[in-house]
């Protein structure tokens, strides 16, 4: 059994960097934002308690914290999110088994694509059918995705696939998606 620190696939850095509440900093080309997780209240929170549990690290409960950077270089953007686990003081990499650490980037991926899909949906119900590639084009800017590699033509395939669907949270039933870039 492999060991990992958890890390945030890439193109879901910048989605949760401005979709969190937390506390935010700039340093130089660097901006950060610190965004604490709950085990008691928050559900991610103890969801991953109890993996930690499982995976037998039981460590003392208190706030998990995920920490996000986005680095604004002159030629491109650079993304780097990691959990960590406030241990007397410190900040310690939580260190699970790599299928945890992805059941984690998972469970991220299914909150993302579900915003997304409810996004260019909402913006569909209210404008047209016209409207999803303009929608998805601003969704796309708002969370910098041609950075890490998404394009229209990929989001508007995945929204597509969202609908046949036709139930919200079937993301939360079904088998996780194979089809995540940067991962």
């Amino acid at each position: 059994m492999a060991i990992v620190p958890i890390t945030l696939r890439t193109h879901l850095i910048p989605f949760f960097f401005r979709e969190s509440k937390g506390q935010e900093a700039s340093y130089g080309k660097r901006r950060v934002k610190s965004v604490l997780l709950s085990p008691t209240v928050s559900s991610i929170g103890t969801a991953m308690r109890f993996l930690m549990e499982k995976s037998g690290y039981p460590l003392p409960i208190d706030n998990f914290n995920l920490f996000i950077t986005v680095i604004d270089n002159l030629d491109k953007r650079e993304y780097k999110g990691d959990f960590y686990k406030h241990i007397n003081g410190a900040n310690t990499f939580l260190k699970l088994p790599e299928e945890i650490n992805n059941n984690i980037n998972n469970l991220f991926e299914d909150i993302f694509r579900m915003a997304f899909t409810q996004y260019v949906n909402g913006c569909r119900d209210h404008y047209g059918e016209d409207s999803v590639t303009g929608a998805i084009d601003r969704f796309i800017d708002k969370y910098d995705l041609l950075e890490v590699g998404y394009c229209n033509d990929t989001l508007r395939r995945q929204f597509y696939r969202e609908l046949e669907k036709d139930a919200l949270v079937s993301r939360f039933q079904n088998k996780k998606n194979s089809k995540v870039l940067n991962s």
